[in-house]
């Protein structure tokens, strides 16, 4: 295998998680780049979230791959990478869907995940380390070959300065000056289980309002609009809202702008966490000790029940205690730590 990879010069990295785990693999990929300075290294990337990697300069190329599409037009789009004859295929996401389609584009050797017969077509398969971060997990995957001068600098993530001064222009719209403490609240989840009570964050964002000299701003994509709506519906106080109302790349510049950002375990979380804001993460049935924001300064709050983190999208028990335990007062200790 040291042949192989001492000789690589195309190289093609397949990822199509979520938006975290993207994110979380970004020290992977500048470290995939130090290796190999003058290679060509490409990256299939869920289409939802290219916009958050196309800029990657770690990348030759960043090809968007629909989770949509049929399997004639799923083939046709590998079968066309397959003409950028790779020497070296990385599969970090190791589910069927990446298997087939590293298949398909045929790399001259391939390494990555494949628990589950999923490794069928690879020339190594590796098994995930187990109660680590996923961000030690994907580098111990380039330990696995023999990577021996990794960095730990953490993820990078950039932000685009036409969205960065859209947002500011956004913030001051809404009185936002210089100086003024904001405080990013995430409401939505992938799971309905990631999701803390509506009132819960009715209640949060009146105190950060009323008694932290903070002003307040939801973010969310189109889906958590109606969420968000209901949230400020039970508020005393006014804040300011842009969820549905923000591309990628300005969520990216929004959460910037924020000097503390709050939500459950979910993309955007750990965009705030990749562009350097303080987080506090709210656990229920995830594994905080793999998907926690990276880093020290990131705080998490979780409730001590012995079933979680059942991973599971509703809760198997139907209390969902895991989330609705966690109290206002909780989150506000940790913000004191941190405003």
């Amino acid at each position: 295998m040291e042949v192989e990879l001492k000789e690589t010069k195309r190289i093609v990295v397949i990822d199509l998680l979520y938006m975290g785990d993207l994110l979380f693999a970004t020290s992977f990929f500048r470290n995939l780049r130090k290796k190999y300075p003058k290679a060509k290294i490409d990256l299939i990337v869920n289409a939802n979230f290219y916009d958050i990697i196309a800029n990657n300069p770690h990348f030759d190329e960043v090809y968007a791959y629909d989770k949509n599409w049929t399997i004639p037009e799923s083939i046709s789009f590998a079968w066309e990478l397959r003409q950028n004859d790779y020497d070296l295929g990385l599969n970090i996401h190791g589910n069927w869907r990446t298997a087939i389609l590293l298949k398909i584009i045929n790399p001259d050797y391939s390494v990555g995940y494949g628990t589950k017969g999923r490794g069928i077509w690879l020339d190594r398969v590796l098994t995930p380390s187990q109660n680590k971060h996923m961000v030690e997990v994907y580098l111990d995957f380039l330990r696995e070959l023999d990577f021996n001068k990794i960095d730990e600098q953490g993820l990078e993530l950039e932000v685009d300065s036409k969205a960065q001064e859209d947002m500011e222009d956004f913030l001051a719209s809404q009185g936002i000056k210089e100086g003024d403490s904001l405080v990013g609240l995430n409401t939505g989840g992938s799971w309905p289980t990631k999701q803390w009570t509506q009132e819960g964050f009715a209640q949060l964002a009146d105190k950060l309002q009323q008694d932290y000299d903070s002003r307040v701003i939801f973010f969310g994509g189109p889906g958590d609009v109606k969420r968000v709506e209901k949230i400020t519906a039970q508020m005393e106080t006014e804040p300011i809202i842009a969820a549905g109302k923000t591309s990628l790349k300005e969520l990216v510049a929004l959460a910037n702008c924020c000097d503390l950002f709050i939500s459950g375990d979910t993309g955007p979380v750990h965009v705030a966490a990749a562009v350097g804001t303080q987080t506090i993460a709210i656990f229920g049935p995830s594994n905080e000790v793999k998907y926690r924001p990276y880093g020290t300064q990131h705080k998490v709050v979780k409730t001590d029940l012995a079933c979680r983190s059942c991973g599971e999208h509703h809760c198997p028990k139907e209390h969902h205690n895991c989330m609705r335990k966690i109290t206002v007062e909780e989150i506000l200790d940790r913000v004191e730590e941190e405003i």
